[in-house]
């Protein structure tokens, strides 16, 4: 079942069609999109609050106190970023060598089986407790959130990522610029956009460290609550097009 919403079309000079209508399903909705985004900032909030200080949603602060720890000669712990990222690439990897064989039908089965399989790997990884190395649930987490990344990739027609928010905070900040300088209404639909999945990157970041203090590794059923919800309305979804 799709349903119809205003999108803004972009080439490389920018918005070249105004108030455009698209169908999307829901896996390509703001909302879905933004759901995601708060599992992937809890996921950086809970394995640098209780797996390790690392993190697992993205790669750059990893290779930043990689090289940091080479630099002071701290071989160990530069090696010990290392694993998060191996498994970045992996689960990177994985999701486009399986994503490139499969159709569209194909592909949305494949979307649910991630947010199951992604459910699944939460809900294990909080009944491990802290006598297991810290390597594993940020090897488990680090490639699921790669696939994450890979997999889902756009949202009403814009570009987002899921899992970190640099170019969140750049397209935001452009776009609302464009909107105010040239009264475009897309350019501020596209920075409200952002804004929104910077903000549940941020609240997911926030309820990690909060309830981590009150749950300890327990808090991260969270997130398989929210991938339950998810799979739910998508798997609903595809029922109703039978």
């Amino acid at each position: 079942m799709y349903e119809t919403f205003a999108v803004a079309i972009f080439n490389d000079k920018g918005v070249v069609r105004v108030n455009a209508k698209e169908e999307f399903k829901i896996v390509e909705r703001l909302f879905f999109f933004a759901l995601l985004m708060f599992v992937g900032g809890f996921y950086g909030g809970y394995t640098y609050s209780l797996r390790g200080k690392v993190f697992a949603n993205a790669q750059t602060a990893n290779l930043v106190m990689m090289m940091l720890s080479f630099g002071n000669g701290d071989w160990k712990r530069g090696l010990y970023s290392f694993v998060p990222l191996t498994a970045y690439i992996c689960g990177v990897c994985f999701a486009e060598l399986l994503g490139e064989r499969l159709n569209r039908k194909n592909q949305l089965v494949f979307e649910r089986i991630l947010l199951l399989f992604e459910a699944f790997i939460s809900l294990l990884i909080g009944f491990m407790p802290a006598a297991v190395p810290d390597r594993i649930p940020q090897v488990m987490l680090s490639f699921i959130c790669a696939m994450q990344f890979t997999v889902f990739k756009k949202a009403e027609g814009l570009s987002m990522a899921t899992t970190f928010c640099t170019n969140h905070i750049r397209q935001m900040g452009v776009n609302l610029v464009k909107g105010i300088r040239d009264n475009d209404a897309n350019a501020f639909f596209v920075s409200r956009s952002h804004g929104l999945m910077l903000l549940s990157f941020c609240s997911g970041a926030f309820v990690a460290v909060s309830t981590s203090h009150v749950f300890g590794y327990y808090c991260i059923w969270i997130t398989v609550a929210v991938h339950l919800f998810l799979f739910y309305i998508t798997h609903k979804e595809s029922m109703k097009e039978i």
